[in-house]
């Protein structure tokens, strides 16, 4: 069975996961002109090459078996972790350095950058959160009904849905703030190495920074870590070197 408390939790984690967002754009409004064309753009680049490109290639690298398993996991789980934030990090900034290609001439400010942030950080904890506790809720509700549906779900699902404490799904929240402050952070990066002569080197630096940021997580993912307050004191420092480094662009 699965507490109500669970259930509420997922619930608020769900709805966070869409105001998030929203939050940014209303404290970061305060210094910059948010433009929505922007955000939406960084919302299609993130659709297209994390959730569509990025996916193909795990699909051509990794080599998924029809069970789930994976076989570079099992073999190397080091080199999985090096694939996995490597993966992410050049797509993720690949798509950012051709929207900001594109976006050069009418969105040259850097206003355009943070809310460009804003919307691929945003869709990303909607996609990996809000869809995430989404199913997580419908899962409880199978599992506290006896649905003989349940049957055919693995069984490290339901124990994972049924053996998550409370306090997780908070941080759930507070791991797409951080989240979403690196995107922005980022496409500051990125958008000054489009916008400033000699200033290239800035995107190589950005996909380094973005696989950094993952290397904690990749391992939580792979086995390698098991101490999740290490794996959230991973992203947190990396979260405030991207904003020192965008910072220094932005000052």
């Amino acid at each position: 069975m699965v507490g109500t408390s669970q259930i509420i939790l997922m619930v608020i984690a769900g709805l966070a996961s869409v105001l998030l967002p929203f939050v940014f754009i209303l404290v970061l409004r305060r210094r910059f002109k948010i433009q929505w064309i922007p955000i939406l753009i960084g919302s299609a680049i993130f659709i297209f090459f994390a959730m569509v490109l990025e996916q193909i290639s795990h699909f051509l690298v990794l080599q998924p078996k029809m069970d789930g398993t994976i076989p570079l996991l099992d073999k190397s789980p080091w080199l999985y972790v090096l694939y996995g934030v490597l993966a992410a990090g050049i797509f993720e900034e690949t798509g950012r350095l051709i929207a900001f290609l594109l976006m050069k001439r009418k969105y040259n400010r850097i206003d355009s950058a943070i809310s460009y942030g804003i919307g691929h950080g945003g869709i990303e904890a909607i996609i990996v959160l809000g869809l995430g506790m989404l199913n997580s809720v419908v899962f409880s509700i199978m599992i506290n009904n006896g649905s003989s549906a349940v049957d055919n779900l693995p069984p490290a699902l339901i124990e994972s849905i049924a053996g998550t404490s409370a306090f997780t799904y908070i941080l759930s929240i507070v791991e797409r703030v951080f989240a979403i402050t690196v995107h922005i952070g980022l496409s500051i990066i990125v958008f000054t190495s489009v916008m400033k002569k000699g200033k290239w080197w800035l995107f190589p630096a950005a996909i380094v920074l973005h696989a950094l940021t993952n290397v904690t997580a990749a391992m939580m993912q792979a086995g390698l870590l098991d101490n999740m307050w290490l794996m959230y004191a991973g992203l947190m420092i990396m979260t405030l070197v991207i904003v020192w480094i965008a910072y220094k662009q932005v000052a």
